[in-house]
């Protein structure tokens, strides 16, 4: 995708069509250019396409409408798409491609061609290659079907939908289910749009981005059509705060009533006509609200009437964000829309930070620089209190100090120092051995009162069953561990693995990528605050499922609300209690919560059902790519679990898994429907005794079923996507695609021409050559916070020339000033120095600078001092 320089210079709302995609074979800086100046459109736009798939050609899409229903904890989004064929005459056979996470559920797809309706009925892929001849009724277009996701990307759904004549309307209608988002543990956060983000997993994005040149031309691609969002809110009270940092929204105050018997009160937001650019289609939908009962325990009950899931048939929800900040709703949504961490008054404990470093021998070149430079990035933004030690290893290990150091300003020189030594010298890879010295020692065992966030940075492969085992066994609730994975070849699974049980998080670079975001962001994670010790006590019910089960929760982080789903059959009691606690480390306390429930209160309803089935199914197939012996993550009343019982848990709940797929046929009766729906269900549920009365016994005991409940080893058929692929070339199935590049690939003629002409617009921009980065500025960061420059660096920044009226001390006036410096000139990359901006901010605090009442008279006038320059 070629960018054209005109179309950098047209107004800010027209450059959406410049970012309809991004093309990986462009550097990282030179997208994020584009993006800053997009007026906060979000980085990646939202990707639903209707295409000729003969001619590549995507379908005119007339009008998007978004129906969206919230509640605490999630939102079901219907989207309804109207699509045109004007321009055509002839018939043209067309396929779908939309963009989902994988934290949301597709609860419901259906395609209106001409006079013909078609819905989408999960069945299992075997029974659609052995009963449906679908080659025949795919021509006819009776049938499509939607492959439930590439084995790369899971994001990536496509449909093939069959015949439309010219000059006829198509329109699609589905429906999925997401989690909320949460932040500073004060607001919800609604976004529309599925695939936030995704640019930033790397694995995952360069080949989502060929998967996606290989059917359309994207150049055809336009966005031209309106866009209309409708959203209703259900709270048990009243918003208290509401608003939306992309759009200009109204409330219909007319629609406020009482709308069911818990008294839950509904609020209509929709868009506002008075502004067109609302219905600009690239502009994602973001809404953040809060009630004043936000930081309270919420629950519902709701039941389904599915014949087929009478077994389960109650499903309690039971939702919880801790109470961790203290802000006016305004500061702390001018956070979020500045993209800003705020400090809060919760004393963290002291935390230690453990860096782990492969040094091998395959780390040498480009990969031992990121590794070095990631290491300098986290030694830098490191908080004052703290302690920390460097770990190298190979074929050995080596700690860089004895014992884990104080923070100061004299062991950060050390640390540094040693840092620029380093070399890729240590031989091969263990990185068992690097775990055992540098995390799992009797110095760590015996610091309780710590938290020990320990981050792994690797190019290399290991042998994974042992690590995770190891990590498993001793593991503990302060120990969080992180995971950095360098370069094309590292093991991507056992990152992953290890860091999803070390309750951590982990990042993947390239050779050719920047990786300072990416180590902001985990460090960002590891300083959050969180609860731990989850238990649950049940009333006397038969519990068939509990996803999650609390005590496999090592924390629940800020940021992150809690969903616990207790699914049931029909009680005896009408009124049940469930009592959880948890301890909160940072106010060194037991909490405790209850949920009550009133049967005669339940509302019928499939969709906290489906949400339950969706994650069950993420966390069963997360265990078999993890090859964990048992159910990870959840409780569940059966000896065994096997395919066959995912495959019906899939089919039962209508929701996709990895050996289903929604075909869709003409069907326009519910009644018939719901009959194909409930056709092909198996039952090889071994029950054993209730999850409640496994609660109730003791530790002991628990322990010793937990063992009994363990999964036997699934049973590993020939992938049934091959098979289909193989039977129905037509189906959609994705050739593997190697999606990184070479390593150490340079950069073409024009991608580099490209790039000197956009630095040459950002100098416009700016009215100044930038002559200093941040990673040269951060050289001369203080453990502290403060900023000590020299001469040159004084000169760079323009120290000297914006007048120090108040006669601050210089080391005050230095940290200030390149604080300017950063938000000034450093914007696109400012994820990466967040972390020491805020260090700053705190520094100057300490010696009494408000330095947002310091920005206000001062900035605009640095700001001038460089475009006066030019």
């Amino acid at each position: 995708m070629n960018i054209n320089l005109n179309q950098i210079q047209q107004k800010k709302h027209n450059l959406y069509n410049l970012i309809v995609i991004y093309n990986p074979e462009i550097s990282e800086s030179l997208h994020s250019n584009l993006i800053e100046y997009s007026e906060g459109i979000n980085k990646t736009p939202p990707l639903f396409i209707c295409y000729d798939i003969n001619n590549k050609l995507p379908i005119q899409l007339e009008s998007v409408n978004y129906i969206v229903n919230v509640q605490p904890g999630i939102a079901r989004v219907e989207i309804q798409q109207l699509y045109r064929t004007q321009h055509y005459q002839v018939p043209i056979s067309l396929e779908y491609m939309f963009i989902i996470d994988k934290q949301s559920a597709v609860s419901k797809i259906v395609a209106e061609l001409g006079e013909e309706k078609v819905q989408g009925i999960v069945k299992e892929l075997e029974e659609v290659k052995q009963e449906y001849k679908y080659k025949e009724r795919l021509k006819q277009g009776e049938i499509m079907i939607l492959s439930q996701q590439d084995k790369q990307n899971t994001d990536l759904k496509k449909v093939r939908i069959g015949c439309l004549a010219p000059r006829k309307i198509l329109k699609i209608t589905f429906e999925y289910i997401q989690p909320l988002k949460v932040y500073l543990n004060q607001f919800w956060i609604l976004e529309i749009s599925s695939i936030h983000q995704l640019q930033n997993q790397q694995f995952n994005y360069y080949s989502f981005y060929k998967q996606v040149q290989q059917s359309i031309d994207l150049k055809r691609l336009e966005q031209n059509y309106k866009q209309n969002i409708i959203v209703t809110i259900h709270l048990q009270n009243l918003l208290t705060f509401v608003k939306s940092p992309t759009h200009q929204i109204k409330l219909e105050n007319n629609y406020q009533q009482f709308f069911n018997v818990n008294q839950k009160k509904s609020q209509v937001i929709s868009l506002d006509n008075k502004y067109p650019q609302n219905f600009d289609p690239t502009k994602n939908f973001s809404l953040l609200f809060q009630s004043n009962d936000i930081n309270q325990p919420h629950s519902f009950l709701t039941h389904t009437n599915n014949h087929a899931l009478q077994h389960v048939k109650f499903c309690a929800t039971l939702t919880l964000i801790p109470k961790f900040n203290q802000l006016p709703p305004e500061d702390a949504y001018n956070s979020y829309i500045n993209d800003s961490n705020v400090s809060t008054q919760t004393k963290m404990k002291r935390e230690n930070y453990l860096f782990l470093i492969d040094r091998s021998g395959s780390m040498e070149g480009t990969r031992i620089k990121k590794a070095k430079q990631s290491l300098f990035l986290f030694i830098k933004s490191l908080p004052e209190d703290c302690l920390f030690n460097v770990i190298s290893f190979g074929s050995n290990s080596k700690k860089m100090f004895e014992e884990s150091q104080q923070y100061n300003q004299e062991s950060q020189d050390k640390a540094i120092d040693d840092v620029n030594k380093m070399e890729a010298n240590f031989g091969g890879t263990d990185i068992y051995k690097a775990l055992q010295v540098g995390i799992y020692n009797r110095e760590n065992r015996t610091a309780n009162l710590e938290t020990i966030n320990a981050f792994i940075l690797t190019d290399g492969d290991d042998s994974p069953e042992r690590i995770i085992d190891l990590v498993k066994n001793e593991n503990k609730a302060n120990y969080r561990i992180y995971a950095l994975g360098i370069g094309d070849g590292c093991n991507q699974n056992l990152l992953k693995s290890i860091t999803e049980i070390g309750n951590g998080k982990c990042h993947f670079v390239a050779d050719n990528e920047d990786i300072n975001a990416k180590v902001i962001d985990l460090l960002d994670d590891s300083m959050t605050y969180y609860l731990k010790g989850f238990k649950i006590d049940f009333p006397k019910i038969n519990v068939s499922q509990i996803i999650p089960d609390p005590e496999s929760l090592t924390s629940i982080k800020q940021n992150e609300e809690l969903v616990i789903q207790v699914l049931f059959a029909n009680p005896i009691q009408k009124i049940l209690d469930f009592h959880l606690s948890c301890y909160d480390p940072q106010e060194n306390k037991k909490i405790s919560y209850k949920y009550t429930f009133n049967i005669n209160e339940s509302q019928q309803s499939e969709y906290f059902h489906k949400l339950a089935a969706h994650k069950f199914i993420n966390y069963y197939e997360n265990s078999q790519q993890l090859n964990l012996k048992k159910l990870n993550k959840i409780k569940v009343d059966q000896w065994n679990f096997y395919d066959q019982d995912l495959i019906n848990l899939s089919i039962e709940n209508q929701i996709l898994c990895s050996k289903t797929a929604f075909i869709c046929e003409i069907c326009n009766l519910k009644d018939n429907f719901k009959q194909q729906i409930t056709d092909k269900i198996y039952f090889q549920n071994q029950k054993v005794e209730s999850i409640s009365d496994q609660y109730s016994k003791d530790n002991d005991s628990m322990d010793s079923e937990s063992s009994d409940n363990s999964m036997d080893q699934c049973m590993q058929p020939s992938d049934p996507m091959q098979v289909l692929s193989s039977v129905m070339p037509l189906c959609i199935q994705e050739p593997d695609i190697q999606c990184c590049q070479e390593e150490n690939q340079e950069i073409s003629k024009d991608q580099y021409d490209q790039t000197q002409k956009l630095n040459s617009f950002e100098q416009k921009k700016y009215g100044q050559t930038v002559l200093i980065n941040y990673i040269d500025l951060f050289k001369y960061v203080q453990a502290n916070g403060s900023f000590i420059l020299d001469e040159r660096t004084n000169h760079l920044i323009k120290l000297f020339s914006l007048e120090n009226e108040n006669h601050l001390e210089n080391i005050l006036w230095a940290t200030i000033v390149s604080l300017f410096y950063l938000e000034l000139h450093c914007q696109n990359d400012k994820a990466s120095w967040q972390q020491i901006y805020q260090k700053g901010i705190k520094f100057l605090q300490k010696n009494g600078q408000d330095f947002i009442k310091i920005k206000a008279k001062y900035f605009q006038k640095y700001k001038n001092l460089f475009q006066s320059s030019n």
